[in-house]
């Protein structure tokens, strides 16, 4: 898509995505939840890492696991060439009070958004 995409076009990338995260909905709900179930350390996310490259597969992704030489990092990615979107997530809890920081929904959002930017994107 152009810089100066005409509103038809965005209107229509727009809904793509919006459909895309609609279905994905549920399951997004469920990697919420898994997460905030199991509450991990920065740099000990491990279930939190599977769940995530675990969706993202299921969701359609190349998912790179353990990327950046970090055991509990990952990049996934949909589509080639431009433009090209980078989407963080942030899965870890913090000691005592686990996932009241609300990284577990964090995570959750951002795969969400990395679902419709793929689908709007297409």
């Amino acid at each position: 898509m152009s810089q100066s995409a005409s509103a038809p076009a965005c209107e229509a990338l727009h809904a793509r995505a919006i459909t895309a995260i609609d279905a994905a909905a549920a399951e997004l709900r469920r990697v919420s939840a898994r997460i905030h179930g199991r509450p991990e350390l920065n740099f000990e996310e491990r279930h939190a890492h599977d769940v995530l490259t675990d969706a993202a597969e299921a969701a359609g992704f190349s998912v790179q696991r353990g990327a950046f030489d970090l055991p509990t990092a990952f990049s996934a990615s949909a589509g080639d060439g431009a433009p090209r979107v980078v989407i963080c997530c942030e899965y870890d809890a913090l000691p005592e009070i686990g996932h009241a920081c609300g990284h577990n929904i964090i995570a959750a959002a951002g795969l969400g958004a990395g679902i419709g930017a793929a689908a709007g994107l297409a």
